[in-house]
């Protein structure tokens, strides 16, 4: 894959990510957004999720099967991928949801809810 390739497909993704995040709101916003308890508690991306799929979002890196999606980003190994070590993972919002550590992830896939710390999206980019 080329640069300019990568660059169209990440464009596309976020975009469509984006819009469908956008419909999304959307809808629960029409249907009067549910209960305020409900939204309150840390929820978890469900990486069958469209959106999650988009970004091919896992809570746990090894779960990721497709060779071309293993590559090395920014001198990382791929095995040290991990949403904890991503710039849009805020290590100081990470709190226990479900039984897992995890952080409201800033891409907008995630939509204010909450990714794995051990998770994995092809959005994956070094911390500074």
């Amino acid at each position: 894959m080329n640069r300019r390739t990568f660059f169209q497909s990440v464009i596309a993704t976020v975009g469509a990510v984006t819009v469908f995040s956008s419909l999304v709101e959307a809808e629960e916003r029409r249907r009067g957004g549910g209960t305020p308890a409900a939204s309150a508690a840390p929820q978890l991306v469900d990486p069958k999720d469209p959106a999650a799929k988009a970004v091919s979002y896992v809570q746990k890196n090894t779960e990721i099967k497709d060779k071309n999606l293993q590559t090395d980003r920014q001198g990382v190994k791929f095995a040290n991928q991990k949403c904890n070590g991503c710039q849009f993972y805020p290590k100081d919002k990470e709190a226990t949801v479900a039984g897992k550590k995890a952080a409201p992830c800033q891409l907008p896939f995630a939509a204010g809810r909450s990714v794995v710390s051990e998770g994995w999206c092809s959005s994956w980019a070094k911390r500074a």
